[in-house]
């Protein structure tokens, strides 16, 4: 009788433990996760502002180098443009990282400003409506700058002001 319930007691476990799922590794936003390492790293940030703030200009700079730094990032299309770059004529759309009311209220997602300046081919930019949500694709054509790049103090906690990057956009999907 013991063995059928240990037997028993095994299965729950193996039930319970297989019914658990995993993280998302889809679903994961690099700005976050590098964000989040950053501020496990550097837990006493405040004590030592000047010093840690100047660190985190450096890495998020570097972190824009890396081709997964839009991975899905949700961004909402504030406005579209036309403008010249590199003295040619094109069409930029401005993007800005988010609040969203269905997010956890500690979601760094919540505290991270970022603008992405996409320029877009005539197609996308008909495909593109204001004030709605995507997730880009796109490769790095200009840098922010380290001076854009802020921890700030707010009354509620902080926020991480990414700064401004140019990307040349090669896809999109709305953001659900």
């Amino acid at each position: 009788m013991e063995m059928k319930k240990l037997l028993a007691l095994f299965l729950v476990v193996l039930l319970f433990s297989c019914s658990t799922k995993p993280k998302d590794p889809q679903k994961a936003v690099f700005v976050e996760e590098k964000l989040t390492d950053f501020i496990d790293n550097n837990p006493d940030w405040e004590k030592n502002e000047a010093e840690v703030t100047d660190k985190f200009k450096h890495r998020v700079i570097n972190w824009s180098n890396e081709a997964d730094f839009l991975k899905n990032m949700p961004l909402q299309l504030k406005a579209m443009v036309d403008t010249t770059e590199s003295d040619q004529s094109v069409k930029m759309a401005h993007f800005d990282a988010f609040i969203a009311q269905n997010r956890s209220e500690e979601s760094l997602l919540n505290h991270i400003q970022l603008h992405i300046k996409g320029i877009v081919s005539d197609t996308q930019s008909k495909q593109l409506q204001i004030g709605a949500k995507y997730i880009l694709n796109g490769s790095l054509q200009r840098q922010g700058k380290r001076a854009d790049v802020k921890f700030v103090k707010l009354a509620t906690g902080h926020a991480y002001d990414l700064g401004s990057y140019t990307f040349l956009i090669t896809g999109f999907k709305l953001f659900k």
